[in-house]
């Protein structure tokens, strides 16, 4: 089975990297090419686990990358000491697609405010409510966040237990009554301790044909952190909650003090 996925932000191998460095907190001038090509490894590695469809590119990517390490290994004479670093085409095509993303970017935000301007009232007007200062998730996100959660497994002792495997369609259909139920859920909670590996799989893609479908939207409250998954709509009422929850958190802290 390939499983098809093209979420918003998810384009190619240069945007996977766009999102170590930023991650990571790189500086894109000094790329670290060891750490970057393990890690860029590593998601090649779970997608193809997962059996997402890989493009022939982003294993293009890959050997550049090898072949970079490679050349920055070998010892340099110093009649080459003036040659260029072999990262130098590499930042430049990051930096350029880095530039031409951000154009595009500026670009949709001018049409969605344009498009504002000219049309008309919307019919609900609590969509109007402030919305939840989050995070967009991209797909490298999500897989980021698999990638904890199959190492967690990794770490747990448990026994083989034979039964009925589960379909996608069914998973879709627990994770749609979860979230209904409490409005939002973080992503570890929906794998539950002693999960096989092929369930832990199924699980995460059937979140991945929530998001696809507009069922569900992830959303982070800052890198690294949980991924909240919810309802579209929802952010009125679970801004409403989280502030609830920071208020009764402050007042426990205080309580503590004392």
């Amino acid at each position: 089975m390939t499983y098809h996925v093209r979420l918003s932000q998810f384009e190619g191998p240069l945007d996977l990297l766009l999102h170590l460095i930023f991650r990571d907190k790189i500086n894109i001038y000094d790329i670290p090419i060891s750490h970057i090509t393990r890690e860029y490894l590593a998601y090649i590695e779970i997608m193809q686990e997962l059996q997402l469809e890989v493009a022939g590119e982003f294993f293009v990517m890959a050997a550049t990358l090898m072949r970079i390490k490679a050349q920055m290994l070998l010892p340099r004479q110093a009649s080459e000491e003036e040659e260029e670093d072999p990262r130098d085409e590499l930042v430049r095509n990051l930096l350029e697609y880095k530039k031409f993303k951000e154009v595009a970017q500026h670009l949709a935000e001018r049409e969605d405010d344009r498009r504002k301007v000219f049309t008309r009232p919307p019919l609900k007007l609590e969509s109007e409510s402030a919305e939840v200062p989050a995070l967009e998730v991209t797909l490298f996100d999500l897989v980021g966040a698999f990638r904890k959660v199959l190492d967690d497994l990794k770490k747990q002792v448990s026994y083989r237990i034979d039964r009925e495997s589960v379909t996608i369609e069914e998973k879709i259909g627990l994770i749609r009554r979860r979230v209904e139920d409490r409005s939002e859920v973080l992503f570890s909670e929906l794998f539950d301790t002693g999960m096989g590996k092929m369930d832990v799989i199924v699980t995460f893609l059937a979140i991945l044909e929530l998001i696809r479908l507009g069922e569900i939207v992830a959303r982070q409250m800052s890198i690294g952190t949980d991924i909240w998954l919810y309802r579209p709509g929802n952010t009125a009422y679970i801004q409403a909650n989280r502030m609830k929850r920071s208020e009764t958190n402050k007042e426990d802290a205080r309580e503590e003090r004392r």
